[in-house]
């Protein structure tokens, strides 16, 4: 691990934990080890390293391969999604778990929990990112499959894509409010229960 890489770990590590506003470069200076003048030789200032952590987290939504996979595209000819949606769902879910099973990772989406009530760009972020777009996505998968009688006519793809994503994200604040280090156990129980609830709410709607 290069210097700059240090100064991204040590940075996120102290952010996710006491905030970005209770931390000083001088302070990141002396965990990793180096004199603060030596940080200016990779980042301008800490805001430019909280935007590289966030570009960083950006860049693992629009070019990892597992968040990608073609078998998670949207479309109407997707057999996967149309016999077996519990399945898609899983592999999505097991495509999130393991980006999320990086401590880089899991300390950023804690980040962003802290730090989106105080920055603009992260506050934006959280919305497009972490709202919006998902509730596209689950929107257009209901749509789907009620187009082609999964699920029932009377269902509405928009409220029911809220309740869908709604519950994993309670369960990501939860564990985050309540501890620094996520355990894996945490972790692990956060998927599984997030599963059981997206089965439970799509044989509610299932075409029996």
């Amino acid at each position: 691990m290069n210097t700059k890489e240090k100064i991204f770990d040590v940075s996120l590590d102290l952010f996710s934990k006491k905030g970005y506003d209770s931390i000083s470069l001088r302070e990141i200076a002396e965990e990793v080890g180096i004199n603060k003048s030596t940080i200016y030789s990779h980042y301008s200032s800490k805001e430019a390293i909280l935007m590289d952590i966030f570009q960083y987290f950006t860049d693992i939504f629009e070019y990892d391969e597992l968040l990608n996979n073609k078998d998670l595209q949207l479309t109407a000819d997707n057999e996967m999604l149309l016999e077996n949606p519990e399945i898609f769902y899983h592999n999505g879910s097991e495509a999130i778990k393991k980006m999320l099973s990086e401590e880089r990772n899991l300390k950023i989406w804690k980040l962003i929990f802290i730090q989106m009530h105080y920055n603009e760009d992260i506050r934006l972020f959280y919305q497009n990112e972490i709202l919006v777009k998902p509730l596209i996505f689950w929107n257009n998968f209901f749509t789907i499959l009620k187009e082609k009688g999964v699920i029932r006519n009377d269902v509405n793809p928009k409220l029911l894509a809220k309740e869908y994503y709604s519950f994993p994200i309670y369960l990501l604040l939860e564990i985050c409010a309540k501890y620094d280090d996520i355990p894996q156990s945490s972790l692990d129980n956060f998927f599984n229960e997030a599963e059981e609830h997206a089965k439970f709410l799509l044989d509610c709607v299932k075409v029996k």
